[in-house]
């Protein structure tokens, strides 16, 4: 499983994940306290990959870092993958599976 960065549009890194990922992320941008962009980079920002947008559904679940509860990133519930993420409020790196819900 070969490992691939994910770069908001100024290319400055979000996350990382899984090369064959199907993911639909709403991510708002962790690098704001280092970014030369930060006054014009706050909002949230559609990662799509692996399909089409149009291919994945319109809802969402929250994604909470595992250490200490700081929601991360919003996630199409039909995604599957791996998503690896430091978190900006406690430090830690967490690794999330994504996977899709049954219902």
């Amino acid at each position: 499983m070969r490992t691939v960065q994910i770069k908001c549009n100024r290319e400055r890194r979000l996350f990382d994940t899984i090369e064959g990922s199907k993911l639909k992320i709403l991510i708002k941008c962790s690098n704001t306290k280092v970014c030369p962009y930060k006054a014009d980079c706050l909002r949230t920002t559609e990662i799509v990959l692996g399909a089409e947008k149009e291919a994945f559904d319109e809802f969402y679940k929250a994604i909470n870092c595992p250490h200490c509860g700081k929601r991360l990133f919003d996630v199409s519930t039909d995604s599957v993958g791996i998503v690896t993420i430091k978190c900006e409020m406690c430090g830690k790196v967490a690794t999330i599976p994504v996977i899709a819900d049954q219902g």
